[in-house]
């Protein structure tokens, strides 16, 4: 009874601080008096910003295969310092009050300041997580979200400066300058000084380490070493096809390693490919990723070039077939960035790729480029046996490539919703070029025109390896249904 008296407590204080916040945001002045100014109010407002953030975490990287990183509070609490600071410098810039006492009933300054801060960042949280979850359903707000990020942190930080103002009851304007830049500053730092990728909830690593820290981290030695042996074990792991059936071989690159998109949408495919046709005793995926730099091998074109020749020497060449599928940062000069900071990666270009596939004897070939400008890609890698997909025209920019994003519009559109339908790559291609010009449409962005080519010798072997795919489907049926049958003679 007294845990839910004390809870019951603590909802009305935070509930009563983050409505007069709402106040302050609506540009309204609230007295010091009014508020429940209390140590245990800045700890509870404190562990609400935390809740806040740890949920978008948690819907971010997902509750299984993650763990709670206790090492970044320190990081993601930063903030904390800052507006603890700011209270107290300008409760001491605080003008006596004319009777040279302290204003009646009203908590100490410093704490009505910190208290007002606090519940402040509470609402810029929230907002801004927000605008993140709306981002990754609308392209046309994904287009402008670094903008717009920003707009719930200086919302709070003027209505921070305006109560400061006329909190400290300073008259002279310097002096109120002073108080507002110093108001806003104790918002404003502490976010450009932290590093805004750390997370309290994250993904496990490949190798169960806890993200890329010290040894872990892209740039230390020990991984830069180790990639040889990570791909040479990626390599072995794909098991050589069965002669006479025809079967599908994918490889999945995720080459610009600045957003963790790529490499969440080249898993993805991977997935869903290996759900569809079978393929995950063939698959190979190679990506860059600055925070989870040994989970895959680095996505390079000498990468790519090893990859393509030791799978090719595991397939039946004149049955199997091979998926290519490419994500990253296109140019309108038809370049793919494959980038690792510090390290400086060769581009992938058409005419690489297509001389990549050439010398390692892969004949039937689909290839799937998720980029802007990817349909420069499409004459380049034209064949008879050949099927080249890309997101856009040669022309034109895809849209969705937000760091925090599980999908670009592009791969959501095609692999999550078409593929997995209708186990299809054409058919998959029509669905999604439909799906994706409707949502064009309704969130008035320019037409990315998606592209696709399909040579004679492909579209019959895929025929074939569609039709396995979808007698495999049929016998697990029967044989669910026979199974059942079994139960209720």
């Amino acid at each position: 009874r007294a845990l839910l008296a004390a809870s019951g407590r603590g909802t009305a204080i935070v509930a009563a601080d983050l409505g007069l916040a709402l106040r302050l945001l609506a540009g309204r002045w609230v007295a010091p008096d009014a508020w429940r100014a209390t140590p245990e109010a800045l700890v509870l407002l404190y562990g609400l910003h935390l809740c806040i953030g740890l949920g978008y975490d948690l819907y971010a990287a997902g509750w299984r295969g993650a763990h709670l990183d206790l090492l970044a509070l320190p990081t993601v609490s930063f903030w904390a310092l800052g507006a603890l600071l700011g209270a107290v410098l300008l409760a001491a810039m605080r003008e006596p009050p004319a009777d040279g006492g302290r204003d009646g009933a009203a908590p100490p300054p410093v704490l009505v300041l910190g208290t007002a801060a606090f519940a402040l960042v509470c609402w810029e949280s929230l907002a801004g997580t927000l605008l993140a979850l709306a981002a990754d359903y609308s392209p046309a707000l994904d287009r402008l979200y670094e903008i717009f990020s920003w707009a719930p942190l200086l919302w709070a930080t003027l209505a921070l400066a305006l109560a400061a103002v006329r909190l400290t009851g300073a008259q002279a304007r310097r002096r109120r300058m002073a108080i507002g830049l110093l108001a806003a500053a104790s918002l404003l730092v502490p976010q450009w000084a932290i590093d805004p990728a750390v997370r309290l909830w994250v993904a496990d690593a490949a190798d169960g380490s806890d993200g890329a820290a010290g040894t872990d981290a892209a740039q230390s030695e020990q991984t830069l070493y180790g990639q040889f042996d990570l791909l040479g074990d990626a390599l072995d792991a794909v098991s050589p096809g069965q002669q006479g059936v025809t079967e599908l071989f994918t490889i999945s690159f995720a080459g610009d390693g600045t957003q963790d998109v790529f490499l969440s949408e080249a898993v993805g495919a991977d997935a869903v490919m290996a759900d569809v046709f079978d393929s995950g005793e063939h698959s190979l995926i190679l990506a860059n990723s600055a925070s989870h730099p040994q989970d895959h091998p680095f996505a390079t074109v000498s990468a790519l070039e090893r990859s393509l020749g030791e799978v090719a020497s595991r397939m039946n060449l004149d049955e199997d077939v091979l998926a290519l599928f490419i994500t990253s940062h296109g140019t309108p000069d038809h370049h793919l960035s494959v980038a690792l900071p510090p390290y400086q990666f060769d581009e992938l270009t058409p005419e690489r790729l297509r001389t990549l596939l050439d010398d390692a004897g892969v004949r039937f070939r689909v290839i799937i480029v998720s980029a802007c400008y990817s349909g420069g890609f499409v004459d380049a890698l034209s064949g008879p046996d050949t099927m080249v997909i890309t997101a856009a025209a040669a022309d034109k920019t895809s849209f969705g490539c937000r760091d925090a994003a599980q999908w670009t519009d592009f791969g959501r559109a095609y692999f999550a919703e078409a593929l997995s339908q209708s186990a299809s790559f054409e058919g998959a291609f029509r669905i999604a070029r439909g799906r994706i010009a409707e949502r064009e449409v309704a969130e008035g962005l320019s037409p990315s025109d998606p592209q696709l080519f399909v040579g004679p010798g492909i579209r019959e072997q895929l025929q074939r390896l569609e039709t396995r795919r979808g007698a495999r489907i049929l016998f697990a049926r029967n044989a669910a249904a026979a199974a059942f049958a079994k139960t209720i003679r």
